[in-house]
């Protein structure tokens, strides 16, 4: 399995428009075969704090994620709704075994 955490920082007047955006993106990904899970998370004291948490079966198909619409509309409209550069970090999955899940 391959996840991807995606952390990201709105500006406040823009958080509205930001989750319209991103949860478009993350209920179209959820369509996709090889897209397991993508759950938007909000920071629970801070508010304009966001998390994407995303898992995907391979690599590839993470890969195959970026090459859709829906995340091209994403990673184009966002961008300015942000109040600082978004971050994300890969990992592999280690336990449960992916054959477990």
């Amino acid at each position: 399995m391959y996840v991807v955490c995606v952390n990201l920082k709105v500006k406040p007047e823009k958080i509205d428009e930001f989750l319209a955006h991103t949860i478009d993106n993350a209920s179209s990904s959820r369509k996709e075969p090889g897209c397991l899970r993508f759950d938007v998370l909000r920071h629970e004291t801070e508010g304009d704090r966001f998390l994407l948490h995303e898992v995907y079966r391979t690599r590839e198909d993470f890969k195959a994620h970026q090459e859709q619409p829906h995340y091209f509309r994403w990673r184009d409209r966002v961008p300015e709704l942000l109040a600082e550069p978004r971050s994300g970090v890969k990992y592999v999955n280690v336990y449960p075994k992916d054959a477990e899940w």
